[in-house]
């Protein structure tokens, strides 16, 4: 036998998790989020404020939109 031929005997079998493609709520939730907040900064250049309901805090609201956004969008992300 060649060394190939051994290589391909001692090969182990792995096994793989199959990913299932399917979307859930909170990523489109997020997804909608992170929209919102590219576009409350687009428009906040523009001198259009889309939040003003949230006071002095408006001018930080792309952020909290952003990062409420990431966070939906990975909240069923499994480690490994």
């Amino acid at each position: 036998m060649t060394n190939k031929q051994q290589k391909e005997i001692t090969m182990k079998k792995t096994k793989t998790k199959a990913r299932e493609n399917n979307t859930s709520v909170f990523e489109v939730l997020g997804v909608l989020f992170i929209i919102f907040a590219i576009a409350d900064f687009a428009t906040s250049w523009m001198g259009i404020n889309l939040t003003p309901f949230m006071g002095s805090a408006s001018r930080f609201s792309p952020i909290i939109f952003g990062l409420i956004g990431s966070a939906l969008m990975n909240i069923n992300k499994q480690s490994g």
